[in-house]
């Protein structure tokens, strides 16, 4: 007979059997069926990190530099929306770019970028008018622009990176190599940032050279015509600058060419050896008063937005002048910046002083043309070309009678066809027309020459 203890031990043995069965049943239980005790495939972690911001560019337009990035639209881990609540741009001047990890390490923050809130996938987005721009921040997937005014602090040596400790260990068994230094160059980087204030990765760097200006034009003359603005300009950097962009032609031989050759005068050397090389080109910039018809701005302008500045030309000149569209009795200012190098290396300088003009409607319409006088019963018509010009405003009738000297306005108005009919005659009476254009130019329109005259008796 089994002794008390040999009981208690198969009765805590059958137990813990018991337990380890009940526990494999409930594990087959919560899984799927024939899924228990099998092993898949492990899932991703959920990252909800904006990712890297890898379209940026940078141009620099005297002391500004406009940096352009595009928003990210999605996280890491590729899933949508992006979870970013605004862009830090940073700034870092020196000769070699910082590792891309601690490059907000040593930089600054020249820009923040707030990002709108994704719209709800349930709602409908409504399609936002031209030029609409909301003040809660840019939309993922948009372009957006800041502005980087450099100041004397951006024109040397920034901070560098410490090294680690390996690094000065390393550096320290290394002979010492002296390494010429590259110029001083602008460099930028763009860093998403999530609700909870963590930044993502950062992306790609830009960079450009911070070389020297040319001068910026002088003696900006501008004046204007019924059709146009017709601007010119003087060089960047004067007679000097102008002889620098090209090469002068051969000299004539005073005596017999051959007996003598012909000088070819040699380029003169750069003034300013910071100064891209190349030919010096312009861009023209107006700046128009707001419209008095245009709708009101809503609101003024967000600060993260720096519009850049376009010119009115499609491509840089070469020339030292240029026509602008007229739009009279609003005012304008124009500026000129000069332009130095070939691509990617264009540096472009500040601008003209500016000079502010309004141009007026003094300019009279044509004089009709092609008068012609026709009687019939009870009255006589009149017909002439129509003028052509945009802004016309009508037409005035002129007539005499016999022997008066004098035209007098038959009209009391303007009329808008190119064909009158005077019924106010008397049979056999002789009368003298004429016809004259007015514009739409107020309070007083400007009044063209008188048509060619034509004399007709009515019957």
């Amino acid at each position: 007979m089994p002794s008390p203890t040999a009981i208690r031990s198969a009765t805590s043995l059958r137990s813990r059997t018991d337990v380890r069965r009940a526990a494999a049943a409930l594990c087959c239980v919560a899984l799927a069926a024939g899924a228990c005790g099998k092993r898949g495939s492990p899932l991703a972690p959920i990252v909800r990190i904006p990712a890297a911001i890898t379209q940026i560019t940078a141009a620099r337009m005297g002391g500004d530099v406009y940096v352009t990035v595009t928003v990210p639209s999605q996280n890491i881990d590729a899933s949508l929306p992006a979870t970013i609540t605004r862009i830090d741009v940073y700034g870092y001047t020196g000769r070699v770019a910082p590792r891309v990890l601690r490059f907000a390490d040593v930089a600054r923050v020249v820009a923040s970028v707030p990002v709108a809130p994704p719209p709800d996938p349930a709602l409908p987005v409504p399609k936002p008018p031209f030029g609409f721009i909301d003040r809660a921040g840019a939309w993922q997937g948009t372009m957006v622009t800041v502005r980087d005014t450099l100041t004397a602090e951006e024109f040397v040596q920034g901070p560098e990176v410490p090294l680690e400790p390996r690094q000065v260990r390393a550096a320290a068994t290394r002979p010492v190599v002296a390494v010429p230094l590259g110029p001083l160059k602008r460099f930028y980087v763009a860093i998403p940032i999530d609700g909870r204030g963590r930044p993502g990765p950062p992306g790609s760097i830009v960079e450009f050279v911070l070389t020297a200006l040319p001068d910026p034009p002088t003696g900006l003359q501008a004046t204007y015509t019924d059709s146009g603005v017709p601007l010119t300009w003087e060089p960047s950097g004067g007679l000097l600058g102008f002889l620098l962009d090209r090469t002068l032609g051969p000299e004539l031989a005073p005596f017999d060419a051959a007996a003598f050759t012909i000088a070819v005068a040699a380029p003169l050397p750069v003034a300013d050896e910071s100064v891209p090389p190349g030919p010096t080109t312009y861009n023209v910039y107006r700046e128009l008063a707001p419209d008095p018809l245009a709708a009101p701005a809503v609101g003024p302008p967000a600060e993260w937005i720096a519009p850049v500045p376009v010119p009115i030309n499609a491509t840089p000149l070469a020339a030292l002048a240029t026509v602008d569209t007229v739009e009279f009795d609003r005012p304008r200012c124009y500026t000129v910046r000069a332009m130095r190098g070939t691509p990617p290396a264009i540096v472009t300088s500040e601008p003209s002083t500016p000079l502010c003009i309004t141009p007026v409607d003094v300019f009279a319409p044509a004089p009709p043309t092609g008068l012609a006088a026709v009687p019939s019963e009870g009255g006589i018509s009149l017909i002439w070309e129509p003028n052509l010009e945009l802004d016309l405003g009508g037409y005035l009738v002129l007539r005499r009678e016999g022997s008066d000297a004098t035209l007098r306005q038959l009209t009391g108005s303007p009329i808008a066809d190119a064909r009158f009919r005077d019924t106010d005659v008397k049979p056999g009476a002789r009368y003298t027309y004429s016809v004259v254009a007015v514009d739409a130019q107020l309070p007083l329109p400007n009044v063209s020459g008188e048509s060619e005259r034509v004399e007709e008796v009515a019957r």
